[in-house]
């Protein structure tokens, strides 16, 4: 991240929706706080793939790496990913509902929504080898693409709710995901309220291994191999 956070986050900071900035050391705690839900199976809408090989839940990942490249692997705020790599993610990854997540981090980029706006009108079009490249691969991966791409847009769509800030909450969308893990926004406000700024260096592995394991004290599996 070029930018610091403060400046990255600013724009949720003006709006009045975050009040306190916490350390990049605050939001890593977070962070691996939060990775076991992100790769759990809690965080895919399965209903929103073709049922072939191609769409499985581990193949399918292949084939996004293979066209998004290492951000894709990121698991954290992915504030260091590319804009280029988060829009791709959004068009290739099916959403149930609005993912106020992501598109929280593409507003911390400047002309973020924008880009994803075109990146959407170049897929749906064709209009570019980037475009057509993502149609494909969407097409292959997802029921219904157009009908999934199209609830970006318009004068109510996602991206529109986004720049007024008309962000629902995880039960409105039937997420169940954490509440402070739900956009990027209550990540930093947890993250700020409840990490400290400095742990003492005796206490460092306990502290990282009980944030990473607080999914499993919760009695969650990942539910990738389960049943």
């Amino acid at each position: 991240m070029s930018a610091t956070l403060a400046q990255r986050l600013s724009v949720f900071v003006e709006a009045g929706l975050l009040r306190r900035v916490p350390t990049r050391w605050q939001l890593l705690q977070g962070e691996i706080e939060m990775t076991p839900y992100v790769i759990s199976t809690d965080a895919t809408a399965e209903e929103g793939y073709r049922a072939h090989a191609p769409s499985h839940p581990l193949v399918r990942q292949v084939v996004i790496f293979a066209h998004v490249g290492r951000d894709h692997l990121r698991t954290g705020s992915a504030l260091g990913a590319r804009l280029e790599s988060i829009c791709a993610h959004l068009i290739l990854t099916f959403h149930r509902g609005m993912p106020v997540f992501d598109l929280q981090v593409i507003q911390t980029h400047a002309h973020g929504l924008a880009r994803l706006r075109a990146a959407i009108g170049e897929t749906l079009a064709g209009a570019t080898a980037v475009g057509r490249r993502r149609r494909r691969i969407a097409t292959t991966l997802l029921r219904d693409p157009t009908g999934y791409l199209e609830q970006f847009l318009g004068d109510d769509g996602w991206i529109a709710r986004a720049e007024r800030f008309d962000y629902p909450g995880p039960v409105d969308e039937g997420s169940r995901f954490p509440p402070e893990f739900w956009s990027l926004v209550e990540l930093a406000r947890y993250s700020e309220a409840t990490f400290p700024v400095r742990v003492p260096l005796a206490r460092l592995p306990q502290h990282l291994v009980r944030l990473a394991r607080r999914r499993a004290r919760e009695g969650a599996g990942m539910g990738w191999f389960a049943g």
